[in-house]
């Protein structure tokens, strides 16, 4: 009889975990009851469907994660693997994806061959967010790959590039490879694809010895202009010689960029490198005096020559000062 209590006291307190007054409470509780309470919340991953209110499903997983064993690596898989395409209402499809994501990411803390293979597998799929942080705590060389597929995607491109740079030098091979991979629509290369290669540049920065760097020097003159100003940026900081030197000029060529968020990180790109800089600032302050840019009517933002003045005062005091401005 007390067994059936306690099954049946545990089956409640499932239930509660669909009252977001009550979810986290029911949580608490059941893990104190350790691994018996694994069934119960295997029963009710399986059991309950998908709505528009995800939180109660995405604890049972976070459950699980906690309490491991076979059982529960076996739901963990089902509920990351679920197609979701199949679900026809497309709010509880974005909703269940939460759970796939969470589970995804609960097989990153098994370890278990079968989870490991389930995660290489779900990269040929949905980008989620739950795999990509699930593959950088397993660093798995296999799943630079997708990964690098998966830069495509503004949700999950930050924790790819994350998942890359914990697996370390052994990317750089294929990352360098991806640069010349573009996808084209009529002739023309998706904004997707410039995206995945301006990022791939950004995580090259942080693998890549110069040596292999160099290899992506004809990005510094690449068409689209995220994918040259990344490489302006990786040249200047880790370039070396007159690579370094041709990255400053390009990179000066974004001052006039029409993105000010751009306009704005370069200025503090030619600020942190001015010493090496400083001969083609003063040579772009004089061209651009001669082109009589200061005299041009006034516009909203500051003009290139006002920028590169500052910088070169800001640059100069600092040197006249010993490094401290």
């Amino acid at each position: 009889m007390k067994i059936i209590a306690f099954e049946n006291e545990t089956r409640i307190l499932t239930e509660r975990l669909l009252d977001p007054s009550r979810s986290n409470t029911a949580l608490l509780e059941l893990l104190g009851r350790g691994k018996q309470s694994v069934p119960a919340l295997v029963e009710f991953l399986r059991t309950s469907k998908p709505s528009t209110v995800s939180e109660g499903r995405v604890l049972a997983v976070e459950g699980l994660s906690i309490l491991k064993g076979p059982e529960a690596l076996d739901v963990l898989i089902e509920v990351a693997t679920r197609q979701l395409a199949a679900i026809l209402d497309p709010v509880v499809r974005l909703a269940e994806e939460s759970v796939s994501s969470a589970a995804a990411r609960a097989l990153g803390d098994l370890e278990d061959p079968g989870a490991r293979e389930t995660l290489l597998r779900l990269l040929a799929g949905k980008p989620l967010l739950g795999v990509a942080e699930a593959l950088e705590k397993l660093k798995d060389e296999r799943a630079v790959p997708g990964l690098i597929v998966w830069l495509e995607d503004d949700f999950v491109a930050e924790a790819a590039g994350r998942a890359m740079v914990a697996i370390g030098p052994t990317a750089v091979p294929h990352l360098l490879k991806s640069l010349d991979h573009r996808h084209m629509i009529q002739g023309t290369e998706t904004r997707m694809s410039q995206r995945r290669r301006a990022r791939t540049l950004r995580i090259l920065e942080e693998l890549a010895q110069p040596c292999e760097i160099v290899l992506a020097a004809g990005c510094l003159e690449d068409s689209a202009e995220c994918v040259r100003w990344n490489a302006a940026q990786m040249f200047v900081r880790r370039g070396t010689g007159t690579l370094r030197q041709y990255a400053l000029e390009v990179a000066l060529e974004f001052l006039d960029s029409a993105d000010n968020q751009i306009r704005a990180d370069c200025e503090e790109l030619l600020k942190s490198n001015f010493e090496i800089g400083r001969e083609k600032i003063e040579q772009e302050i004089f061209l651009r005096r001669q082109m009589d840019e200061a005299s041009r009517p006034l516009e909203v933002r500051e003009s290139a020559l006002e920028i590169l003045e500052r910088i070169h005062q800001e640059g100069t005091l600092r040197i006249q000062c010993g490094g401290n401005p």
